[in-house]
């Protein structure tokens, strides 16, 4: 058994990330951001849901910001160049890619 918050940190200026799960069909990891700590731009190149699981973020597309909150669930662009930062002391999501 595995715990998400015994293997993250919440840094202000880096991402935490801590694999949950990969097989040949999904990708599952766990991202932790301080305030203002930046997952910076990237593009997901498969399906994937983002899940907050704590605090708030901001997804950026573009000049399109959309504010996340816990429980919020999104749909990520499949290709589509993004940035997520942490609004809160403690931001935590999960990515859930389809292989």
């Amino acid at each position: 058994m595995n715990n998400i918050i015994e293997n993250i940190t919440f840094n202000n200026e880096k991402p935490s990330v801590f694999l949950l799960k990969k097989s040949d069909k999904i990708k599952y990891i766990a991202i932790a951001l301080g305030r203002d700590a930046v997952l910076k731009k990237h593009t997901a190149p498969v399906p994937t849901t983002l899940l907050v699981l704590k605090g708030e973020i901001n997804f950026m597309i573009g000049e399109e910001k959309t504010q996340l909150r816990q429980f919020d669930i999104f749909e990520i662009p499949v290709n589509v160049e993004h940035e997520v930062t942490g609004v809160s002391n403690e931001n935590l999501f999960t990515l859930t890619q389809e292989l």
